[in-house]
């Protein structure tokens, strides 16, 4: 989380950076109206910035997963660059707005203009007008669209179709934002910086209107076998793969878009890589897609996987590690246990999974592998035995702060666990985390 906040306020750093470079500094000291000037353009450069960096991470960049953490994490940075895109649409909307409703209103003199003084070039003249209209009602939709996209009550593969209309609203509203440019600033270094961030954001909108994204990492396969859960509600399934796989580490994820589903969905890989084209999933019902899918699945069915993606790869300075998985989070280490097999090394790894679902046949999977890959198990029935805290953690695993933890599972689990397990003495460095929530 470090890592995406220096990387949030690196992204506005720069864009302000480049803005002060752009402008001369004695309009900050002028009147209302001098600032107004200010703030209309630098509220409307960093929300089409934003959203232009956010249209780049959804392209799914993989030369840059590494230095992000990982795929889940760009979608975390990804919102956040839309939250913020959208306050800063909204502040640069009031920018333009508010003060001619207070002059309307009497409550703020006009704006004098001084005789004689040269008008300001307009580029792009012909098309302001038209450039203003279609940022408004784009504004507008933004609106909505965000609000729908923050809801989490919106049903997923509602939020999937609305989603997709955010590629071509920001065409839109980069159109608005080139032509309304103040033109001074595409002779500074701003518009150097807006000229390259919307060009390749263009080119990612594209990638997604054409469904173009993750295209060179799509093989395709089919369905070998699945069985249902029901104590948890996990589907596993079996994936043979019918084109070349270029292998996966434990705990990465990729998309499956199963023939008869109009979209892909991300989960993680629960099997290790042994060259033999087989890849396996363990999918909980959380959503309607995946509540159902136990119910149209079927053996030969063609599936398309888009992958692997992420980095929670379990590398790590120390010779100790700690896992701990809470619900369906437990897949990523059911692939690293089984990896950590197949290749016959040994780890010193301590595993506690928690679930307040058991079911006998998939925990008794879960055995099978902690005891083929050397991994100490420490099995939790929170129906039982309550939730998980440091407490517990301390009294199975005493050494605690002297491992490596990797946490896998619910958000609120894995707060909780990383403050308590920061203020007791936990370096920062050492606490590895999948976001989970990809939404």
């Amino acid at each position: 989380m470090t890592r995406l906040r220096l990387t949030f306020l690196a992204v506005t750093a720069l864009i302000i950076a480049f803005w002060l470079a752009s402008i001369d500094p004695a309009q900050m000291t002028g009147d209302f109206w001098s600032v107004r000037g200010l703030l209309v353009p630098l509220t409307g450069i960093l929300a089409i910035t934003f959203m232009a960096v956010a249209i780049l991470l959804a392209a799914r960049p993989v030369q840059v997963e590494t230095a992000l953490g990982g795929l889940d994490k760009f979608y975390r940075l990804h919102k956040w660059l839309g939250i913020a895109a959208v306050i800063m649409a909204v502040l640069h909307w009031l920018a333009e707005k508010a003060p001619k409703w207070l002059v309307e209103a009497g409550a703020l003199a006009p704006r004098q203009r001084v005789p004689g003084a040269a008008l300001e070039p307009r580029p792009f003249a012909s098309f302001r007008d038209l450039a203003s209209d279609l940022g408004e009602w784009a504004f507008y939709l933004l609106l909505v669209l965000a609000a729908l996209a923050l809801w989490r009550r919106f049903p997923y593969h509602l939020f999937f179709r609305t989603h997709r209309l955010m590629a071509p609203l920001f065409l839109v509203l980069a159109f608005h934002a080139v032509v309304l440019t103040p033109a001074a600033y595409w002779n500074a270094p701003i518009g150097l910086l807006i000229i390259m961030v919307l060009a390749a954001a263009a080119v990612a909108a594209g990638m997604s209107i054409f469904a173009r994204i993750g295209k060179t990492h799509r093989f395709t396969g089919e369905v070998t076998d699945f069985h249902f859960h029901d104590g948890n509600s996990v589907l596993d399934v079996g994936v043979k793969l019918t084109t070349a796989w270029p292998g996966h580490a434990g705990g990465q994820f990729a998309f499956l878009k199963f023939a008869d589903s109009e979209r892909a969905h991300p989960f993680t890989i629960s099997s290790g890589w042994a060259n033999s084209g087989r890849l396996a999933f363990s999918i909980k019902g959380l959503g309607d897609y995946t509540r159902h899918l136990p119910d149209v699945i079927r053996v030969g069915q063609a599936v398309t996987v888009e992958g692997p993606y992420g980095r929670f790869d379990f590398r790590s300075s120390g010779a100790a590690q700690l896992w701990i998985a809470g619900g369906v989070g437990i897949t990523p280490f059911i692939a690293r246990m089984e990896a950590i097999a197949l290749s016959g090394e040994r780890q010193d790894v301590d595993l506690i999974y928690s679930t307040g679902a058991p079911d006998d046949g998939f925990i008794n999977e879960v055995r099978s592998s902690a005891g083929a890959a050397g991994v100490r198990l420490h099995f939790v029935d929170t129906g039982r035995e309550g939730l998980v805290d440091l407490a517990k953690v301390a009294l199975w695993v005493p050494r605690w702060r002297d491992t490596d933890v990797w946490f896998c599972g619910p958000s609120k689990f894995g707060d909780s666990l990383y403050h308590a397990m920061i203020a007791d003495g936990l370096s920062k460095d050492r606490y590895h985390r999948e976001l989970f929530e990809m939404r």
